[in-house]
Parts: structure tokens; C-alpha cells; sequence
């Protein structure tokens, strides 16, 4: 199931939201209708607090994005690729086909994100004194100081120098210059990041002792994320340190077990899927690939129905996705590997299959490496 659906597309870089990201939208909103606006404006009606606060949250979400383009423009003016940006229940992140090329560039993409942030925060300060000097009415105030103070608050919080949060690529650029090495740059500045992830969780461990459970919550959980986000990019660098440049077509599994298109679901689970033990297998019709079959596209199939439904009625037709060259280098294939949600690729060369990779195979290729090289 796709986690995410398509929003926009912006600068030629394609914006999708992620179904957390409504978590975040529906408490942000409800703090500001129950908390925040009927404390600025106790005057107003209930439903005037909610629908500022449905404009505020909106607006703010607008600023996370602005933050996000932000990097990525950098990042393409800079000739870097920028697949996508996706916002999520922590905000936005922008994806990257590479990581920067140079220490001065990894600054400058870094430093561009707080930078918008601090300048929308002056804008809704123009703004909140133009509404103030305007004698416009007082919600219109409420709504801009509080994106101005939420601006600035992205903002410091982006420059705490732990990564991967803005800071903390600011300061993998500065001890990668130094150091010469972004390996250990990134793990210097990964430490800071899970330093920080763990002082947010003792803060927040003290808040649910204190009796703020939802600020302990949010802080403990914003803490785990913090943690794994530093230790996902920091496995990652160092993933692509040793299997970047591995062609695949000398690691993959070759005489490929294929079910036929027209074999029907009882027999395939005897013949196929319990006999071999694998989670999937191609499916092919006189020696055309169709698609691949996945035991839980059996699984959603009612077992009523296992006696007159084929692999072809309920396989994943084949895609770009799922299809890969041997000449194709490791990353490449991971990449293709986490997108297209099927956990395997067909390696195919001039419409012939020569075998399948898989996610276990490439970590299990990262893994030797790692020891031979580490």
C-alpha cells in the first residue's frame, strides 16, 4: 500500500504528503482551536477559533514546504537531483538521488533551510505590524505572530548541531573540511545527533513525570526519530562507501524458478511457494515475463477462490521498478529495492531474464564488504 499520494509539483520537483502528516495537521489544529486562539481572542465564537486554527496550521505546513524548497533549489542549483519532497508527521524531507559532492556545497544546502525560515518569521512580523497599525482586527494579528514565532522556532531548532538536522550537516561541512574524511564527519555529527535525541527524551521522560503528558509523549517520540534518523543516515553513508560501484550481475540468483501465467492458486502454493520457500516469483506466458506474484497477493485472496483464480489474475504486472541491468550499480538497485515494495528485481538484459536480486542479497554483499574492508 502506497504511503504517500501526489499533491503538486513545483520547480519541476514533485510534492507528496504522507498519511501521517495528517497525525500532525489534526493536532496541531485542535491545540490552536482548544488552547492557543481562545486564550489570544477569547471573544471570538468557538467555530471563529477553529477555522483560525485550520488557517494557521495550513500556513504554517506552507512555511515547513517553503523550508524544504529551500534545500532543494540549493541542491539543483548545485547540480544535485532532488527526486521528490515529502511532508510527513515531523514536517517535510526533501529526497536527494546523492549526497553533496563538496563541504562548501553541503553548507550552503544546509544553511538554506533555517535561512527561509528566519525570513518568513520577519515577513509575519511585517505582516502582524501592518495588521496592527492598520487597526485590522485582532485575529489577523493572532494568526501572524504566531507564525512568526513558529518560523523562528523551526528555525533555532533546525541549527541545533546534531544530524541530520540542519545544524547538524552545517557541522558535518565544517568537520568535513577539516577532517577531510565524511565518514567520520558524519559520525562525529551523527554522535551529536543522538546526544541531542536522548536529552529530548529525558526531557520528555521529566514531562510525563511532571504531568505533561502530551508534551512527554511528543518529546520522547521526536527523540526516537531523531535517533534513527542519525543512525539511518550514518549506516547509509557508510553502505554506499563499500557497495557503491558493485555492478550487480555477478551477485545475483540465476536459474529463476517462474510460475506460469495461467497455473492456478492451489497448485502453486504445493508446487511453488512450499516446495521452494520463497516469498515470490515471477510469472511468465511462453517466455514473457508478465509480472511478479507475492504471497500476500495470495493471501488477499479468498481460499473459495483458490481453485479458479491464475497467477495472472492477481500478480503485480511488471513495472520499470521491479526491472534492473547486471551492468546497474548496488545503490541503484537498493534504491529501486525500498520503492518498489515487492522486496525483489527481475535482472533483465535485452528482454531475457538472467536472475533476481534481492534486498537480503545486497545486505548480505554490504555485510562481507563491511568485514573485509571495515
Amino acid at each position: 500500500m502506497k504511503r504517500s499520494f501526489h499533491l503538486t509539483t513545483l520547480f519541476n520537483i514533485p510534492v507528496e504528503i504522507n498519511y501521517t502528516w495528517f497525525i500532525i495537521l489534526g493536532l496541531v489544529v485542535y491545540s490552536l482551536a482548544r488552547g492557543y486562539f481562545p486564550y489570544t481572542d477569547p471573544d471570538l465564537d468557538q467555530f471563529s477559533h477553529w477555522l483560525m486554527a485550520v488557517i494557521s496550521a495550513l500556513l504554517l505546513f506552507a512555511s515547513l514546504l517553503a523550508h524544504e524548497f529551500s534545500h532543494s533549489l540549493v541542491a539543483m542549483h548545485n547540480k544535485l537531483s532532488i527526486k521528490g519532497i515529502t511532508l510527513f508527521v515531523f514536517g517535510g524531507v526533501a529526497h536527494m538521488e546523492n549526497e553533496p559532492q563538496s563541504p562548501g556545497i553541503e553548507f550552503k544546502m544546509a544553511a538554506a533551510g533555517p535561512a527561509m525560515s528566519f525570513f518568513l518569521a520577519l515577513v509575519f512580523f511585517a505582516l502582524s505590524l501592518a495588521c496592527y497599525n492598520l487597526g485590522l482586527p485582532h485575529f489577523a494579528l493572532s494568526i501572524t505572530q504566531y507564525l512568526m514565532i513558529l518560523n523562528i522556532a523551526v528555525g533555532l531548532f533546525n541549527l541545533i548541531p546534531g544530524f541530520p538536522l540542519d545544524g547538524g550537516r552545517i557541522l558535518r561541512a565544517a568537520l568535513w573540511h577539516y577532517l577531510r574524511d565524511i565518514r567520520k564527519a558524519t559520525a562525529i555529527a551523527s554522535g551529536f545527533g543522538k546526544g541531542f535525541a536522548f536529552f529530548l527524551m529525558g526531557f520528555g521522560l521529566f514531562n510525563l513525570l511532571s504531568g505533561a503528558l502530551i508534551a512527554g509523549i511528543w518529546l520522547i517520540f521526536i527523540g526516537f526519530f531523531v535517533m534513527e534518523a542519525a543512525d539511518a543516515s550514518y549506516r547509509q553513508l557508510v553502505m554506499k562507501r563499500f557497495i557503491s560501484g558493485t555492478k550487480i550481475g555477478d551477485y545475483i540468483t540465476k536459474d529463476v524458478i517462474v510460475i506460469p501465467a495461467e497455473m492456478r492458486i492451489g497448485r502453486m502454493i504445493d508446487e511453488y511457494f512450499l516446495r521452494y520457500r520463497h516469498h515470490s516469483f515471477p510469472v511468465v506466458r511462453d517466455d514473457q515475463i508478465l509480472g511478479i506474484l507475492t504471497l500476500h497477493d495470495i493471501k488477499l485472496v479468498p481460499r473459495d477462490n483458490w481453485l479458479e483464480t491464475t497467477a495472472r489474475d492477481i500478480m503485480k504486472p511488471l513495472r520499470q521498478d521491479m526491472v534492473i541491468g547486471p551492468q546497474a550499480d548496488a545503490m541503484e538497485a537498493l534504491a529501486k529495492l525500498a520503492a518498489n515494495q515487492v522486496g525483489r528485481l527481475l535482472v533483465i538484459e535485452r528482454d531475457k531474464l538472467l536472475g533476481i536480486i534481492s534486498h537480503k542479497d545486497i545486505m548480505r554483499l554490504f555485510e562481507i564488504r563491511s568485514e573485509i574492508e571495515g
